[in-house]
């Protein structure tokens, strides 16, 4: 069935529309939260079912014209399990501790001032920028490292590298970001 018949469903709040969610996009939802939370079963399906109550409850708040149901499903999955992540507490977290709390430290708040949001939503624009001018293969490796949190040997399996070449060509992509980074704050 086609996203927007779905989201018709369950803005009727007919509850066929989350089974049909769940059959179109629950292994996706199950994958991102798995890379982010680990084995952790029941606080991966408690992220997933978080995911389907709010986008339920909240269903008016998002613009599909700006993002597909899929987008918006993918982001609130990750949000969600980061958000688990803080709530488990950082000595249980099973991915590299600076790397996680370099992304934790970055994550936004979205209940932060508004001068906090502008100024985030604008670090955000030019961080999105500078991925889209990224070679595809370098693109794939940021998104998958540090949007989905996948493990460098997670990426090794799919993308046919080495897990010390995949590190190698993160630390100079991080370096080479960060210096594209402050180039446009400074010209800004």
């Amino acid at each position: 069935m086609r996203d927007d018949k779905i989201l018709k469903l369950i803005k009727a709040r007919d509850e066929k529309g989350l089974l049909i969610i769940t059959d179109k996009y629950g292994k996706l939802l199950v994958y991102i939260a798995a890379n982010i939370l680990g084995n952790r079963t029941m606080d991966i399906e408690e992220c997933v079912n978080d995911t389907y109550l709010k986008i339920w409850t909240h269903i008016d708040k998002y613009d599909f014209n700006k993002a597909s149901l899929k987008t918006y499903l993918k982001t609130i999955t990750r949000n969600t399990a980061l958000n688990r992540i803080r709530d488990i507490g950082r000595t249980e977290i099973m991915l590299h501790s600076e790397e996680i709390d370099e992304v934790l430290d970055k994550y936004i708040d979205y209940y932060a001032d508004p001068e906090k949001k502008t100024i985030d939503k604008e670090s955000i624009e030019t961080l999105e920028g500078i991925i889209r001018n990224l070679k595809q293969e370098d693109k794939e490796l940021v998104i998958r490292r540090y949007f989905y949190l996948q493990s460098s040997k997670n990426i090794s399996k799919t993308m046919e590298m080495s897990v010390t070449a995949i590190d190698n060509r993160l630390s100079r992509l991080r370096s080479k970001m960060k210096q594209e980074f402050e180039r446009r704050e400074l010209n800004e």
